[in-house]
């Protein structure tokens, strides 16, 4: 009975001791991640470009393929016109008949037809061309065929022409036969390039040499509807393909609303992410600022030209500053000797203060240093800088500091 009494009289004295260790409180652990300093807004894809269209409508045959990269005059597309020619041939006709008349080498009332030597000549020509493939040199011929081969021409229709010069229109019927030997375009690269038949901005993001008009309301005013050239057939005045200079090209940033754009400085090297894709590197060429924390800052690329060259206008950040951190609920925050940092609730639920070192925080949470492999990070200011140990993340972060009772601290 006298042990039961003693073992009794020792559990009741030693019981309040250890009372702290039964007390539970609620916790958190630091979430690893990494901590961007960014500045949002709008990226606009500036390139030096040359944009070629349609001088008719045809049928195009391309010698180049998407994002393929040219030389110089390397031929591009070939679109062979589907254009009337008729009323042309006419005029031509008319004007021979003009010179033939004013030449008196034939009757423009009435002619008989009969096969000349000329004529002879040039079927013979026409045939030989039809054998070789020379398509360009078969129409010519057919064309001074119809001139050659008599036709009966009223003298009404040539009034007005034959009180021209019999230079003048001599000059008209070279003009014209000239134009209608040419039945199809080409079109070669004047500048090595890599060449696109997507066109999802027009001319309005062209670089000339300048970044004057790309101001913020300039961008702001901007709508895109992309149109692809696709198919064999074209009209006139259409585009048919752009080629860009991939060796110079630009983001053009739009922010409103940042005060961290004093932050920037012309010439200074950054990252960019374009619809959260992977970074890539530029530095800035401009920043053009606008009234009070907007503008729009001018980067010249260094990467990335494949995958943005189609696109007009994307969602972007400017990467100030990249690195890894945890994030700690922004209430655990507590301050302590004039030391920042957080409790950890160790073992039997007792609590240390431990130190950390804050890089951006706001309402909701903080984002603390990670520290070095060691996990130390520097405090101090100036010349009393020293390395402390900070928090891990397999550390048990106390949510309400004001839990904590004074007795449950340890040193």
């Amino acid at each position: 009975m006298a042990f039961l009494l003693f073992i009794l009289v020792v559990f009741l004295l030693v019981r309040p001791i250890f009372r702290i260790g039964y007390k539970k409180l609620a916790t958190t652990r630091p979430k690893m991640t990494t901590y961007k300093n960014v500045i949002r807004g709008q990226g606009y894809t500036i390139l030096n470009q040359s944009q070629f269209y349609a001088k008719n409508d045809g049928i195009v045959v391309y010698g180049a393929q998407e994002g393929e990269r040219v030389p110089v005059d390397y031929e591009i597309a070939t679109v062979n016109f589907q254009d009337d020619f008729s009323s042309q041939k006419d005029d031509l006709i008319r004007i021979q008949a003009a010179i033939d008349y004013k030449s008196n080498k034939r009757s423009s009332e009435k002619d008989n037809y009969q096969e000349t030597p000329e004529i002879r000549k040039t079927i013979e020509k026409i045939q030989s061309s039809i054998k070789d493939n020379d398509f360009q040199a078969m129409i010519s011929d057919i064309n001074n065929l119809d001139l050659i081969t008599p036709h009966n021409v009223n003298i009404s229709e040539l009034s007005e022409l034959l009180n021209e010069p019999l230079e003048s229109l001599e000059e008209k019927k070279e003009d014209l036969s000239r134009a209608l030997s040419q039945t199809r375009s080409r079109y070669v690269s004047t500048f090595p390039g890599v060449i696109s038949y997507i066109f999802p901005a027009g001319k309005s993001l062209n670089y000339d040499g300048s970044f004057d008009k790309f101001t913020l309301s300039y961008l702001d005013q901007l709508h895109f509807s992309p149109i692809q050239q696709s198919g064999v057939k074209v009209k006139k005045d259409k585009p048919i393909f752009r080629i860009i200079d991939n060796l110079q090209w630009y983001i053009a940033v739009s922010v409103h609303n940042n005060s961290k754009l004093k932050d920037l400085e012309i010439g200074q090297e950054v990252s960019l992410v374009l619809n959260k894709k992977e970074a890539i590197k530029g530095v800035i060429r401009e920043i053009k600022e606008g009234q009070a924390k907007e503008g729009v800052i001018i980067i010249a690329m260094e990467e990335g030209f494949e995958q943005n060259y189609t696109k007009a206008k994307q969602n972007a950040e400017i990467i100030l500053k990249q690195e890894d951190a945890y994030t700690v609920p922004a209430k655990a925050i507590v301050e302590q000797k004039k030391k920042t940092g957080v409790y950890v609730q160790d073992i039997h639920n007792l609590v240390r203060f431990v130190p950390v070192k804050i890089i951006a925080q706001n309402e909701d949470w903080a984002y603390v240093k990670k520290g070095d492999m060691k996990n130390k990070i520097t405090i101090g200011e100036k010349n009393q800088h020293k390395q402390v140990q900070t928090i891990t993340y397999e550390d048990n972060i106390v949510l309400d500091p004001t839990a904590v009772q004074e007795k449950q601290l340890i040193n």
